[in-house]
Parts: C-alpha cells; structure tokens; sequence
C-alpha cells in the first residue's frame, strides 16, 4: 500500500507563505471544470478552482479545535489521510483555504491566499527558490505564464521524501499570483503530470 508522508518532514513541501490574512469581500468568482472536476469555491478569500471529484477535501479552519475534530472523524474514516491532515493543518495555519487529497493519502493540492511582502513575481521567485533548494527540493525549473486567473508564475521541482516504504521522490508544481496585494499559492503534488495544468487553468481569483 502506498503511504503518505511522515510528520516531521510533511513541512517541507508546504509552499512558502508570505502571507497572513485574508479579504472580506463576501462573493467568490465563477469557474468551470472538465468532467470528474468539482468547484470549489472560498467567498472569504475570493477564489474558484476546480478539484478532482473523487478526492477528500481537509476542512480548512482558522480554530485549530475545530480543525482537529473534523480532521480526526476523517482519520477515522481512511487510515491513509494521516500524514495528509499532518500537513493540511501545517497549511492552514499558513493562510490555506483548501486542501484535497486522494484517497490513497499520496497525491494532494492546496491554496494558501494572503497579504504578499513582495511587490512582484519576480521578488517572490527570487526569494522562493532559495528556500525550496535548502529544503532538498532539486530540478527546478521556473515560467513565467498567463493563467485566467492572471500573471503567474510555475514552478517544477522535485523533492525526496521519507514515507513509511523509505525515501520517494514526489513531484510538485507550485503557481503564484499576486492581486490587490495578496499573494495566490496554488501547490499541486502528483505523478500525474497534466494534473497541475488542469487545475490551475480553472482557477479563479476576484
């Protein structure tokens, strides 16, 4: 059985959040999803991005009790999600507003959205490359592109992690987005190449 990665070392793919709070407006935008995607959608913090269907979604909240009570009902459930909810809650208190996870507790994405400290894109990949080396993560290869949500840029890179099975390499793509001052994280870990592609294509931001 496939197994999802320890605690101790689940901080180390979590994006690197410049970030804090979130916006107020009450309406999030409208997106689409291609067939076996679901929306989800955040009022609070004004996004829209499509998630597979078939995953678990880790109930994102800002009172860690009550994180942890419907974390552990979902623990309960699926003995795979362990080190998932290990590391969405490291997510959330981070500024993160989803968290999806396979069913296999191996595959996850999550969106952090919050007040940004650097004014461009440019700035936050100067200052997220470095600390994703020192975090073992190698074959980085950085993009600039347009997304429908706006200017992002992608992020390639490979990290090895310790598993239950010993040390994997998991692959991840991260998007960045800067509007109205905050900074959109959108972190996609999967072997599944094309699946990044897809979710960041129908996200949205207001």
């Amino acid at each position: 059985m496939r197994r999802g990665l320890r605690p101790a070392l689940a901080a180390a793919i979590v994006p690197l959040v410049l970030l804090f709070g979130c916006g107020s407006d009450p309406k999030a935008p409208d997106t689409t999803a291609p067939a076996g995607f679901t929306v989800f959608k955040e009022d609070k913090a004004g996004f829209a991005v499509g998630v597979p269907a078939d995953w678990v979604k880790i109930p994102m909240s800002d009172d860690l009790g009550d994180f942890n009570d419907k974390a552990n009902k979902l623990r309960l459930e699926n003995a795979n999600l362990g080190s998932a909810i290990v590391l969405a809650r490291i997510v959330t208190q981070a500024g993160g507003r989803l968290f999806a996870v396979d069913r296999d507790g191996v595959a996850s994405l999550n969106l952090t959205v919050g007040k940004a400290d650097e004014k461009t894109l440019d700035e936050v990949l100067a200052v997220t490359k470095p600390a994703l080396e020192k975090n073992g993560a190698t074959e980085l290869a950085d993009e600039g592109l347009n997304l429908p949500a706006g200017p992002a840029i992608r992020l390639r890179f490979k990290l090895p992690v310790q598993t239950d099975d010993g040390t994997v390499t998991r692959n991840e793509v991260q998007y960045y987005l800067l509007k109205d001052g905050k900074t959109y994280i959108l972190t996609v870990v999967s072997d599944d190449s094309a699946l990044a592609a897809t979710v960041a294509e129908t996200l949205r931001i207001r």
